[in-house]
């Protein structure tokens, strides 16, 4: 099996190779200055994170900079309408993710985290705040008359706040994080369903994917987090690294944005 540091490096490299192409179709018009510094900057990922040249990570966090400039001179002139400020938001998870990585590979210490530490804030901040967020920063933009899509940003962005300042010393907050997810998730999915009503065969059926392994995956972590079943400590390990975030990084957080880009296909960019 493989070790706990090498399973989140996997993770992490996966989740950096599609947030790029995410974000540049979503928010950049795809940009080609972005598409090609996204090679460089994901083999300095790949050298770095591999441990052959860990300083090259500074490239990341000078890249995931980079889309956020990219982002405010493209909508310098509409930033504070039709909610495109909403869009600067997955750029700054990015940041945050990167540099938890930068932390990571070259062993910073920062706030006291070590590599492995450091690689899961990294992994949640690219997953949750650059990939999901993402999604539903898009389909704001995109459905702007609507309010909830909005509230829905502000509420994953805050619930991600808790969970990150609970996750080390105050246990409660991540708890009551923990909680705001399993309750927010499923219903931002019902609400896609029922009120934003996807036309698309495909994509009702890769947001009922989602929607199942959310839950799925959500209610491992309450388990674990509320101590509803038995584990040893082999167990707890496998269910938690391997199959609660195997599930989000290859199922939850891919069929969600999958289902976005199938229903949009044909439709202008908003």
């Amino acid at each position: 099996m493989l070790g706990k540091i090498e399973y989140l490096s996997i993770i992490l490299c996966f989740g950096y190779t599609i947030s790029p192409l995410v974000c540049n179709h979503f928010f950049l018009e795809n940009s080609k200055l972005y598409k090609q510094f996204y090679y460089v900057a994901l083999v300095s990922v790949f050298l770095s994170i591999g441990g052959y040249l860990p300083q090259l990570s500074f490239i990341w966090l000078f890249y995931c900079g980079f889309g956020l400039h990219l982002y405010i001179n493209i909508h310098k002139k509409k930033r504070f309408i039709n909610k495109h400020w909403l869009g600067l938001l997955p750029f700054l998870f990015s940041l945050i993710s990167a540099t938890w990585f930068v932390s990571g590979t070259n062993d910073f210490q920062l706030l006291g985290y070590d590599k492995t530490w450091s690689f899961y804030a990294s992994i949640h901040g690219c997953f949750i705040g650059w990939l999901y967020l993402s999604g539903i920063c898009y389909l704001a933009i995109k459905h702007r008359n609507l309010v909830l899509p909005t509230v829905f940003v502000g509420f994953i962005s805050s619930l991600f706040l808790v969970i990150a300042i609970g996750i080390d010393q105050w246990g409660g907050l991540k708890k009551f994080g923990l909680i705001g997810y399993l309750i927010l998730f499923p219903v931002i999915i019902l609400y896609i369903l029922n009120v934003l009503k996807p036309k698309r065969r495909f994509s009702k059926f890769l947001y009922l994917i989602h929607f199942i392994s959310i839950l799925f995956s959500l209610s491992i972590a309450l388990g674990k987090e509320f101590v509803l079943f038995d584990l040893d400590q082999i167990n707890s390990e496998f269910m938690m690294h391997f199959l609660h975030g195997g599930i989000n990084a290859i199922v939850v957080i891919p069929t969600f944005l999958m289902a976005i880009l199938n229903e949009e296909k044909n439709e202008p960019s908003p």
